[in-house]
């Protein structure tokens, strides 16, 4: 008689740790809900030589119960067990909602590392008892070389630790990464770290906590279920994952507008309120509550701020808005992905700002909601998604009809969720109609103010002096990139006044309070508003094109995905054609097979270049810090993006840089962008077997770089004219590297004006030919 039974493969824990998480940060997120689910309140998250997959260590330590040797074999070592499935389903001091429930958590770590070692003292409310603790090692590709999961030979060493002072706790230890890690790699992981749990601004309780106007509608988030006696979590990262700066206390100043979103008792509550900053200069601004009906069953909370023209910041706030803008989704307190990720549009918030109705239909009772002045093109003053920033705090409890995806990321379709999203989109179109409101409000009073003369007179001397362009703000801008600011037509027309009534006082030296030596300063005053006033016709006169050189950059984010995707095929290409290689005997067949090969090889070779390149520029630093940018790493980088082109012409590049010469602290990415508008207009402008030199210096309190060619030479008497926008300095059209735009030498000079450094060209330091000087001082800000 023949036994039955299944009989498990060890290939399953490949399977199962490959299926259960999309991404590494998930994986590593699996084992902290444990730590949760452990009563712990802290656990720390601890990285060594990520980019070294021999030597990285990843390692996870909490303070939770800990786990006795039996402990540890009747759960951690039992697949898909269902401890976290009967009873309370919660944990057993603090009452917290199990964020695990399918028992095959665990396994994630394996999709990171190739071993797992384990280190656990229990507590006397480990379930079953206080007992040893226990230390063990699991070495997943030892396993898997193996047969049967019942039958394990080697791999699995499991050893009781007698107790000891220790106190309780796990620390899961990963070694030898599974693949290598790029630095684009590592700064995603560190994001998405970070990100795990919500911002502590949302948290605050008070106005003050939060900046608001008025009192807040929620006070302190209910972001989990837990027990009275719960003291809260902790998510600490420590090593190479250790934060940055907190940018959200920066972002708070720029912030107007916050919505806070109550379901509760089937019934939905909506409170939007101006910031404090914003209040002081918007007058109209003020608190404005609404109500709605909901669903019984469902219990949740929100809250987000709005930040307008959020794509035009620079310095610090540039990749906060980008790495940071969107409405996250928050379940038990962790962060659920991919919602508000780049690029996802869960609420729809880009889709309806371009190309969703004019008016929303939204359902309110009226008799508990504030009155607003609506109209029919309420839409007209949308915004981006990237102007929202802010959270949907979830809990087991108060959405029981959620599931979650196989693969931790995301949430199955079906009624709850579609509830959830529709309530929170009412909360973003809210806010749009109050804006339009105000935005309405304020256009009655200018209605009723005096008009001005078109005909110049002695109460109106400015009208001679022309009009500005005026911004109509009804206008849709797109995704507000470099859109001009509503008021630049107004302080216009305050700057032309104030210029025109100082003239017509210099003008009249007679009048006895400007005589003499009282002239000058009204002499001075009229420069300098005239000054402005061509200053700010000279920035609205360049908005068409950087509008849409906007445009073209937003549609880049698009491109590098593609790329990414295209690098995949070629190389799968690749690999097929030398399969095919390897069967085919006919001579002619294997000579068209090589060549298309060789044409394979150097398309997986363009775009693996590619790629890296913009990579490399287009990835924000996750810790919103800067550092001391290696010169030559970002030299050797745009070398290499250009090496067809100076191979093609023949170009000798001389490099003469100390290895360990480094910036103050700076972006990568800007000395990124910096080196390659340079030397791509060297290598424009040197002649065919020509030169380029790449000089450096440390000056002490600067770093100097220096990049010559041999090609025609700048006038140096002129040579300021070619920082100005759409000014090129390229003779002959480059039919590899293009013309140019006239926009790679201002943007140098934005970049060095911005951390108080200074870009010129100047003699050259090797024969005829060109060269320009950046100084970038070590110490000191971007703006």
């Amino acid at each position: 008689m023949s036994e039955n039974g299944f009989i498990v493969d060890t290939h399953l824990l490949r399977e199962l740790g490959d299926l259960l998480v999309g991404r590494d940060s998930t994986a590593i997120l699996e084992l902290v809900k444990n730590g949760y689910d452990a009563d712990a309140t802290v656990v720390r998250i601890d990285a060594q030589n990520l980019t070294n997959p021999d030597a990285a260590v990843l390692t996870v330590e909490d303070n939770g119960h800990g786990m006795t040797a039996d402990r540890f074999r009747s759960a951690f070592l039992r697949i898909a067990g269902r401890d976290k499935e009967e009873g309370t389903r919660e944990s057993p001091v603090f009452q917290r909602s199990y964020t695990g429930q399918k028992g095959i958590g665990r396994l994630a770590s394996q999709k990171l590392a190739k071993v797992l070692e384990v280190r656990s003292t229990p507590d006397a409310d480990v379930p079953g008892g206080a007992g040893y603790g226990v230390e063990a090692s699991i070495d997943w590709e030892e396993i898997d070389r193996q047969d049967r999961l019942d039958q394990l030979a080697s791999g699995l060493v499991v050893t009781e630790v007698a107790e000891s002072e220790v106190a309780s706790g796990t620390t899961l230890t990963m070694r030898s990464l599974k693949r290598d890690w790029t630095a684009a790699d590592i700064g995603k992981f560190i994001n998405e770290l970070q990100s795990a749990q919500p911002p502590a601004l949302l948290l605050g309780s008070s106005k003050e906590d939060l900046a608001l106007v008025g009192e807040p509608l929620i006070g302190k988030p209910a972001i989990r279920r837990a027990g009275p006696d719960d003291p809260g979590f902790d998510l600490e990262l420590i090593g190479e994952l250790t934060p940055g700066d907190d940018l959200w206390v920066k972002a708070a100043e720029d912030f107007q507008w916050c919505v806070e979103i109550d379901v509760t008792d089937g019934r939905v509550r909506y409170r939007i309120s101006p910031t404090v900053s914003y209040s002081r200069t918007e007058p109209l601004a003020q608190v404005y509550s609404f109500e709605a009906p909901a669903d019984e069953h469902l219990q949740f909370q929100a809250r987000f701020y709005m930040m307008m023209n959020a794509s035009t910041r620079r310095g610090p706030l540039k990749g906060f808005v980008r790495s940071t803008s969107g409405i996250r989704v928050y379940l038990e307190g962790f962060r659920v992905l991919p919602y508000a990720e780049y690029g996802d549009d869960w609420l729809e918030i880009d889709r309806e700002y371009r190309s969703g109705a004019r008016y929303y239909t939204i359902e309110l009772d009226d008799n508990a909601s504030d009155r607003l002045d609506t109209d029919k093109k309420e839409a007209l003053n949308a915004l981006a998604s990237n102007s929202y920033f802010g959270a949907v705090f979830l809990t087991t409890d108060g959405a029981p009809g959620l599931k979650s995806l196989v693969n931790r990321e995301g949430f199955v379709p079906g009624q709850t969720f579609t509830a959830i999203r529709q309530i929170v989109q009412d909360g973003v179109r809210l806010s749009v109609r109050v804006r339009r409101s105000i935005f309405n409000q304020r256009e009655r009073l200018s209605a009723v103010a005096p008009a001005v003369p078109s005909e110049p007179s002695e109460n109106n001397p400015t009208a001679d002096l022309g009009k500005p362009p005026i911004f109509d703000p009804t206008g849709r801008t797109p995704f507000e990139v470099l859109a001009p600011h509503g008021t630049i037509g107004d302080d216009d027309r305050k700057i032309a006044a104030a210029a025109a009534i100082a003239a017509t006082l210099s003008a009249a030296p007679e009048t006895p309070q400007i005589t003499g030596e009282e002239l000058s300063p009204v002499l001075q005053l009229v420069d300098g508003f005239q000054a402005a006033r061509a200053a700010l016709q000279a920035v609205q006169s360049v908005q068409p094109e950087l509008r849409t050189l906007a445009g073209v950059g937003l549609q880049l984010g698009a491109y590098v995905h593609d790329i990414n995707g295209m690098l995949a095929s070629a190389t799968t290409i690749r690999e097929l054609l030398r399969g095919m290689l390897e069967k085919l005997t006919d001579p002619e067949q294997r000579n068209i097979l090589q060549v298309t090969l060789r044409t394979a090889d150097e398309l997986a070779h363009t775009l693996a270049r590619q790629t890296s390149y913009l990579t490399d520029v287009l990835s924000a630093d996750p810790r919103r810090r800067r550092s001391q940018v290696k010169v030559q790493d970002r030299v050797d980088s745009v070398l290499r993006f250009l090496a067809p082109r100076i191979t093609e012409k023949g170009i000798s590049v001389h490099v003469a840089l100390d290895p360990k010469l480094r910036t103050g602290p700076m972006f990568p990415a800007e000395l990124m962008i910096l080196l390659t508008n340079l030397l791509s207009n060297a290598v424009k402008n040197a002649a065919s077997g020509g030169h380029i030199w790449i000089d450096g210096a440390d000056l002490g309190e600067s770093v100097e770089i220096i990049v010559g060619n041999d090609g025609v030479a700048v006038d140096l008497v002129e040579a300021e004219r070619w920082f100005l926008p759409f000014e090129s300095t390229t003779t002959e059209v480059d039919e590899v590297l293009g013309q140019g735009m006239g926009l790679g030498l201002p943007i140098v000079r934005a970049l060095t004006d911005d951390y108080r450094g200074d870009a010129r060209f100047v003699p050259p330091l090797h024969g005829p030919g060109t060269s320009i000087r950046v100084v970038l001082p070590k110490k000191g800000t971007s703006n």
